[in-house]
Order: structure tokens, then sequence, then C-alpha cells
């Protein structure tokens, strides 16, 4: 398995190609509140899709009240999605005591993105607030946790049960140089499942059984998971038929080859 890491306009020069080496899964700041915007976001997601780097989102919460946390996540929903970027997840990062219902200005934030249409949605909790801030985490698909060891390469789990575990500040990858938060899967959920691959989504719709499509382009990537970001596979030509199981709300075909899925967008499928 590769690396997971995320970044932020702390790493304002990347090379994403040599990024996509050794990044299985990286995830973006989009914000600071709602009164900062992360202004390198686009970049690193643009850069991302270009190189096949599945990518999800996260947005330092600062909300005052349970109105402005709706407003924050208004504006996290927003601004992820600028030019017409698709994240494959959102996370709701809880470091800070900005009010003193931390459990209820969370809650109203994670609630109004899903209310937007946000499929997956997770929580950074800084490991000594998990208690204090008494959280619903039932309330999100998965947690993050950070914990570091101070050699800064040793790891120390979380006192708590996470998904995913951020385990140094201090991290070397291609494509960026200086020290990044490397994370690693510590719960039931696979690389898979943040990635979409071979996943139903709650606003996937199932067909009740396999359909056939004809390929209309020319050339049409097969990818790994139902994003732009996806990892590419290989290509069908037009003409070739295709088995479809299902297709999403964002026009994504849950393709069936050889006992696996894979996704290709609608848009170049017509019924055989």
């Amino acid at each position: 398995m590769g690396k997971i890491l995320d970044i932020s306009k702390w790493q304002p020069t990347v090379h994403y190609k040599d990024l996509a080496q050794e990044c299985d899964l990286a995830i973006l700041r989009v914000q600071d509140g709602s009164n900062v915007i992360d202004k390198i976001f686009t970049k690193h997601a643009t850069g991302c899709e270009n190189n096949d780097i599945p990518f999800g989102v996260y947005a330092f919460c600062r909300f005052t009240s349970v109105e402005d946390a709706k407003v924050e996540a208004r504006d996290f929903y927003k601004r992820s999605r600028v030019d017409g970027h698709k994240p494959l997840f959102y996370v709701a990062d809880v470091e800070v005591k900005c009010m003193t219902n931390m459990r209820a200005g969370t809650k109203a934030f994670i609630k109004e993105l899903r209310d937007l249409g946000a499929n997956k949605v997770g929580i950074y909790i800084a490991h000594h607030l998990h208690d204090s801030f008494n959280l619903d985490y039932g309330d999100a698909d998965f947690k993050w946790i950070p914990r570091y060891a101070a050699d800064g390469k040793s790891i120390i789990k979380p006192k708590f049960s996470c998904d995913l575990h951020q385990y140094t500040d201090r991290g070397t990858i291609k494509g960026i140089k200086g020290g990044v938060d490397l994370n690693v899967l510590t719960g039931s959920k696979s690389l898979e499942w943040f990635t979409g691959a071979g996943n139903t989504k709650p606003n996937e719709k199932p067909s009740n059984k396999v359909k056939r499509y004809t390929v209309t382009a020319d050339l049409l990537n097969i990818r790994k998971s139902p994003s732009n970001s996806g990892k590419v596979l290989g290509q069908l030509k037009k003409g070739q038929t295709v088995q479809v199981v299902s297709v999403d709300q964002y026009g994504w075909a849950k393709i069936k080859s050889n006992n696996t899925y894979v996704y290709m967008h609608v848009n170049h499928l017509k019924k055989a």
C-alpha cells in the first residue's frame, strides 16, 4: 500500500506526477473557518485529478454557534466543489473549542453537509480533546485522530478507536520537499472504502439486474473509483459492450468486469 497524506497551503509546491508514485490517497484542506480560504486548494485538487490521485477534503472548524456551523459547512461544501471538483469525502476538523457546546456545533456541521449531498463525512478530533468535547462520533462515517511519536517516525497508537491515524507531521514522500502529515488505516475500513472503489454509495441507484451498454466514445477510460481522480485502469473502444450494475447520482456507472467492479461515466454509454 502507498501513503495517505493531508496537505494544505503549507505545501505550496507539489510535483503531482512524482507524488502519484507513492500516494494512494490525499486529503486536502479547503478552509480555516469561513473567513480563511486555503488558496492552494484548487491547485492541489487539479493536480490530484490530473494525476489520478484520489482525494477527500477537510475544513478546520471555527464555528461559534449552531447557525454559524451551518454557514461554515455550506461554505466548505461550495468551495470544495469549485471548478467541478468532486471530493470523495468531507471532514470536520475539530481541534479548538470555539463554542460552549462543541457537540451541538459539530452535529449541525455534519448534518448540513449531508443535506447538501455529501455521501461520506468524517470527524478529525484532536487526541487530547476526544472525551472532553463529547462529540457524537456516531454522526460521522469515520473517525480520524492525530497522535505523534517524539521521534516523528514511530507509530504510537491512539488511546481511542479510529479509522485513520495521523501518526506524524514529519513524514516524507516523493513530490514534496520537507515534512508532511502521513496517516495509516487503523480500523475496519479499507482504502477502497475511502476511495469509493467497490462500494455502493447512499445515493447510488442499484439495478434489479445487470444491463448491457455500448461505448459511444472513441476511447473511454476505465477507472478504479467513481471519480475523475480515480486511477485509470485501461480504456474501451467505441462499440464495445459492458455490463452496468448501477449508476450513481453523478453519472458514474458501476461495471462488472472479471468478478470485480470498475467505473466509467454513463455520458459515454448507451443501452445496447
